[in-house]
């Protein structure tokens, strides 16, 4: 069995290395279990691109450097239309979920139409960013009731095939928040969901959460997605 591996990366030079060679020496101790990562660069600037090359000798990477920002929503997505396994994890790249969290749930992988979801238990997160996601969760339980305790956790596995039965264009209706969304479209395509509560890190290295003054922003364009997610019609 393959997993493709997703990671989004926009400016990860301090945490990339440590995260693949832990991931990597991990993996190959896991019995049946084959592994690539689908290195998702987005417009770094900061030396990420030139450490991916440098990686490539390494591991087995695919590499989906860009010169220019795509941002998250299309990282992911982009990540997964590449991805090669019969199943793929998307995670992010600043090293607060570790691989662990994958090697625990291998005998937990989702049988078709399902999707295996993290909840963040406890998270670690700065205070604003958590407080934003309690009273995102409050609209994001209206509209889809999905019954989840941690619906934009990125930490997500499914088949290859589940993943991409997934209507792209909806999921780009969220240009931010891309999890919401995705929990979001599941629910609308009949998708079941397990949650599994992970490990979950301080950030040590790199920016972590919100400024304050871009929240107002990213809640009013994450309403938003959201409402275009639940009214169109599919």
């Amino acid at each position: 069995m393959k997993i493709s591996i997703v990671f989004p990366i926009h400016n990860e030079f301090e945490n990339l290395q440590n995260i693949l060679k832990e991931w990597n020496n991990k993996l190959e101790f896991v019995n049946n279990l084959e592994h690539e990562f689908v290195l998702v660069e987005d417009g770094s600037t900061d030396g990420t691109k030139n450490l991916i090359k440098d990686l490539e000798k390494e591991y087995k990477i695919k590499n989906l450097s860009l010169e220019t920002r795509r941002g998250y929503t299309k990282a992911v997505i982009d990540g997964i239309e590449a991805s090669e396994g019969d199943y793929i994890l998307c995670t992010d790249s600043d090293n607060q979920i570790k691989v662990e969290s994958l090697i625990e749930n291998i005998k937990n992988f989702p049988e078709e139409n399902t999707f295996l979801i993290g909840f963040r238990n406890p998270r670690r997160d700065p205070l604003n960013r958590i407080i934003y996601s309690k009273l995102f969760k409050i609209l994001h339980d209206f509209l889809f009731n999905s019954k989840l305790k941690d619906p934009s956790c990125p930490f997500i596995i499914g088949k290859k095939n589940d993943f991409r039965k997934l209507p792209k264009d909806l999921l780009k209706k969220m240009s931010e928040g891309f999890w919401w969304g995705f929990v979001g479209v599941c629910l609308k395509m009949k998708m079941n969901f397990k949650e599994v509560p992970i490990n979950h890190f301080k950030r040590e290295k790199g920016i972590a959460g919100y400024k304050i003054i871009e929240l107002p922003g990213i809640i009013l364009r994450n309403f938003i997605g959201l409402i275009k997610i639940r009214i169109t019609k599919i």
